[in-house]
């Protein structure tokens, strides 16, 4: 509201009734006082503004990392050096100095960092790409659409390792977006130095006479838990692209001709044990000769088309180990597969319509992603040719269709349509199925501080078998508040998804559900200590009930928290409960203690366990569901003697047993272990080798339980020459071991105590090069 309104509101004439002239007063000086504020934070945004804007100066020639390590060059490019705290102490100066120079020619945009510091203190690692977890590392962010929602971002170590992500407002950081580029790093003796060189190609911009870019430049220090950006990146305000700073590249811009084709070959070879059927067990013999081709071409330095034919799914890296055993819902296990991983954060939406993994052998794809004004906009085509079985268990086919479109209206409102179709027919002529999704998103900022997010989704699902069709309908709806400031966050999300909503092509674990969620966060900033940095208290607690409004299960936890330097931390919880399971009710209580620390450059710890009242979701035949005791630990130690070597151990452990009888004794349900032992040697940032040994063991009670008992020992050998993404070379040798017999004749399968019997074997190499065109 204007001034000069409110002012008019303040002098309004005499009113018989004072309690509602008193009323009018306060609410016309809230309006004066409010206007007032807006004005001087308008006033203020547009300063800081001005003080960020900055051109961009050409290159004459592309700078080079010697240069730096010597001193600084005359044409270095344009100069930063104020850095400001994102964390720990948000807003004050950065606590070692901190040099970027930023310059561009035709080609190219670059970075040079030139980092103050005690080399002794410093903490890097040389290691393949994006595995620097706990090292020190510079970041150029870049919002190269000026759109104040997505940016590309940049990060390298003091060794050069680099690491490419992708940020979308709202969303995670799509850490698996890779693109070309070079960096290099060099540590001196006050400090290090890092390059960037990105090629135009690899960037998406408008076409225009004059780039303008949102550019944001950062310094991560481990030891200290300290990020420092220029411009300030408070954690005070909701957002981090919106307060970068804007940038000027005084020219037109192209990437030129932008096409690349990457094809790969793989060659291996396995035999492995088919152990479903204990009474058959089944060599399988396996000669596999695969070849395939990603071709990408960028058209207006702006739209990507990407086509994948055979396209390299081959599992070259296995899953990180989690806890399944015990859990009633589905786990996620994250996308691996190069094809799938490219421009995935297009198709993300506050609920995810759209996982990949669902679709298990493509022989063909086609994607389509890209920007236009104020539009963002992508579209997939691909098959799938092992979707299941037929009414006749007869292998299934699959045709998945899905389009994205996003439009942001300001920068502060932004609206998303998905659309997915999945399509399953086999081999009789008279059997189909069909899934189609449509979804309605939309992200709002309020303020500084609040964010609002809503999605609304339809699904159709379709059986057709002989002439009869099937049909059914679901529903989701979404929504979610979140505020953000320096003390207080708060979180609040409520799920509505119907029994029937199609879930072929999404991950949710759950349907049938009213789910409402919170989080209250309330955080105190130290200063004038050594190494405690921030404490707070948390609680959270989420409520299900499914479509007749009958309560499935409650949750709630409170608990504290503590920060120290040197990226340690410690939570503790105590937990209460309540499930419904088989027309059952539980109630529940436990506590939960996660912690963790990088105290020293060679060794970090995390740890998380916790004890709390759990189920058996899988009785036998004839036993009542029961709830006992869940105890679990998931712990994970990582060595690092040296900048070239790391051993990684890793634990994860869970149980159940019964409830005390009168006695004091307890009876096991069962005991879920998995152990990693991961041993990494990286002779440069390209070549590395690494061993791995996963052993799980799984004891369980079968008078109480229907899972397995069993052991298991996978090795992996593998030796990687990774130059940049989609130019590589593989090789690998896995060896599977487990505690069976083949005794009799005919033979069958024995469960012994020992890993007597070599289950599974596999060698194999993996080929790929990208060529630019």
């Amino acid at each position: 509201m204007p001034v000069f309104f409110a002012a008019d509101a303040c002098n309004s004439g005499s009113l018989k009734d004072e309690k509602f002239m008193l009323k009018k007063i306060v609410i016309a000086l809230s309006l004066c006082f409010a206007s007032v504020a807006v004005q001087a934070q308008i006033e203020a945004q547009t300063q800081v503004q001005a003080q960020s804007k900055l051109i961009i100066p050409r290159a004459k020639t592309p700078p080079l990392l010697r240069d730096y390590v010597r001193g600084v060059p005359a044409d270095a490019g344009f100069m930063i050096n104020e850095f400001t705290q994102r964390s720990p102490s948000d807003g004050t100066p950065a606590t070692q100095a901190t040099t970027a120079y930023l310059s561009y020619d035709d080609t190219h945009f670059y970075a040079v960092f030139v980092a103050k510091d005690d080399p002794s203190l410093i903490r890097a690692r040389i290691a393949k790409r994006e595995d620097f977890e706990g090292d020190d590392f510079t970041v150029l962010e870049l919002d190269t659409f000026h759109d104040k929602r997505r940016s590309f971002i940049f990060f390298v170590n003091p060794y050069g390792v680099q690491l490419d992500s992708r940020r979308t407002e709202g969303l995670d950081p799509d850490n698996n977006f890779d693109t070309q580029w070079e960096s290099e790093g060099e540590l001196t003796s006050d400090g290090y130095v890092t390059r960037f060189s990105i090629p135009l190609k690899s960037l998406r911009f408008k076409n225009a006479d004059v780039q303008t870019w949102g550019v944001a430049v950062g310094r991560v220090i481990s030891r200290l838990n300290e990020e420092a950006f220029w411009p300030p990146i408070s954690k005070k305000i909701a957002g981090f692209v919106p307060q970068m700073a804007s940038m000027t590249i005084p020219e037109k811009l192209s990437a030129g001709r932008n096409a690349q084709i990457n094809p790969f070959v793989f060659l291996g070879n396995s035999r492995l044990l088919n152990t479903d059927d204990h009474s058959r067990p089944v060599w399988q013999q396996d000669n596999k000769v695969q070849a395939g081709l990603d071709a990408k071409w960028v058209l207006g330095d702006a739209t990507a088309i990407d086509l994948t034919l055979k396209p390299d799914f081959s599992e070259v890296e296995s899953d990180e180990p989690q806890i399944v055993v015990g859990k009633r819902y589905e786990v996620l296990f994250p996308e691996k597969r190069p094809f799938f991983l490219e421009n995935a954060s297009f198709f993300h939406t506050p609920n995810p319509l759209f996982f990949s993994r669902r679709i298990s052998q493509p022989n063909a794809g086609l994607r389509v992603t890209g920007r236009a004004e104020n539009w963002a906009y992508g579209g997939l085509l691909i098959d799938d040719q092992a979707a299941g079985e037929d009414q006749d268990a007869k292998k299934a086919n699959a045709h998945i269709a899905m389009a994205r479109v996003q439009n942001d209206v300001t920068h502060d409102l932004s609206l998303g349509v998905l659309a997915t179709n999945r399509r399953v027919s086999g081999e009789r002529t008279n059997w189909a199925e069909r899934d189609s999704v449509l979804s309605f998103d939309g992200r709002y900022q309020l303020d500084e501080n609040w964010i609002f997010q809503s999605q609304l989704a339809r699904s159709q699902s379709q059986t057709k078998i002989d002439n009869r069709d099937q049909q059914q309908s679901g529903h989701l709806n979404y929504i979610e508040a979140k505020h953000q400031g320096k003390h207080l966050e708060f979180l609040a999300k409520y799920l509505d998804v119907s029994p029937n909503f199609a879930t072929s092509l999404a991950f949710l674990p759950r349907t049938d559900i009213k789910q409402i969620q919170q989080e209250a966060k309330y955080v105190w900033h130290l200063d004038g200590y050594d190494h405690l940095q921030r404490i707070g208290a948390v609680i959270t607690s989420e409520v299900a009930r499914n479509q007749d409004g009958q309560l499935q299960d409650w949750l709630a936890n409170a608990g504290m928290f503590a920060d120290f330097s040197r990226n340690s931390w410690f939570e503790l919880f105590a937990r209460r409960g309540f499930e419904n399971y088989a027309g059952r009710d539980y109630h529940k209580q436990g506590w939960m203690l996660d912690a963790g620390s990088s105290w020293w450059n060679w060794l970090t710890v995390f740890t998380q366990m916790g004890v709390i009242d759990s189920i058996n979701y899988m009785p036998v035949s004839g036993v009542s569901t029961l709830m006992g005791k869940g105890r679990n630990v998931d712990l994970t130690v990582t060595f690092k003697p040296h900048a070239q070597w790391r051993l990684e151990e890793k634990v994860l452990w869970n149980d159940l047993r019964t409830p005390s009888n009168s006695k004091g004794e307890t009876s096991l349900v069962y005991r879920n272990l998995m152990l990693r032992t991961k041993l990494s040697y990286q002779h440069n940032r390209f070549l590395g080798l690494r061993v791995i040994a996963d052993y799980h063991m799984l004891d369980s009670n079968s008078r109480l339980s229907t899972l397995q008992s069993g052991k298991q020992l996978n090795t992996d050998f593998q030796m990687s020459y990774l130059l940049s993404p989609g130019t590589s070379i593989i090789a690998g040798y896995g060896n599977r071991q487990e505690n069976l017999a083949l005794i009799g004749n005919p033979t069958h399968l024995q469960r012994t105590e020992d890993l007597n019997l070599r289950t599974g074997r596999r060698v194999f190499i993996k080929l790929n090069y990208l060529y630019q065109l």
